[in-house]
């Protein structure tokens, strides 16, 4: 009787031993750290700015108005905010694809564009997981300026390429009057 007492004692012991180390397990689960609205953090790379003579140019085309606006706040934004606006960012980045006028709507643009809809797709990839990682959001958000400043690059050369290239034009107008 004194070892079927100590068999069932024994038993006993080892299925509580089990419960407990199923409940330290439960509580090692690691919890994720939500992104902080609060948070200091923000990317550190400056957005270039229009010359004088793109920002006239491209004064009254509200699209790329409310795309550059929108760029700004992210490039300030904390990991936070950058989750909330990707899905904002890419609604302006087509808008403005689909409103470019004839004078914008050449290759070295559009392929600016693309690269721009491209990490704004990685950054909407990233802020579409269940926890984000804040690291990861500023990464994207740091490729995503540097893809605008690409694009802003080219559109001030563009603007700068107008003027030559109406002057060259000019210039074979005359030629060819004074051919004739």
């Amino acid at each position: 009787m004194n070892l079927s007492r100590l068999l069932f004692f024994g038993i006993i012991a080892l299925l509580f031993s089990c419960n407990s180390k199923n409940d330290s397990n439960a509580q090692q689960i690691e919890t994720v750290a939500k992104l902080d609205s609060l948070s200091k953090d923000k990317i550190t790379l400056d957005l270039l700015k229009l010359s004088t003579e793109t920002e006239k140019d491209l004064e009254s085309f509200e699209d790329f108005q409310n795309l550059k606006t929108l760029l700004y706040s992210l490039r300030d934004a904390n990991p936070y905010y950058i989750d909330k606006y990707t899905d904002s960012l890419e609604l302006l980045i087509q808008t403005f694809e689909e409103n470019l006028s004839e004078d914008l709507n050449v290759n070295t643009i559009n392929s600016r564009i693309t690269v721009l809809q491209t990490e704004s797709g990685l950054l909407s990839l990233l802020s579409s997981h269940k926890n984000p990682k804040a690291e990861k959001l500023l990464e994207a958000n740091t490729r995503l300026a540097k893809a605008y400043n690409s694009l802003v690059i080219q559109l001030n050369e563009l603007s700068l390429a107008i003027p030559e290239s109406i002057e060259k034009e000019l210039l074979r107008e005359l030629e060819d009057e004074d051919n004739k």
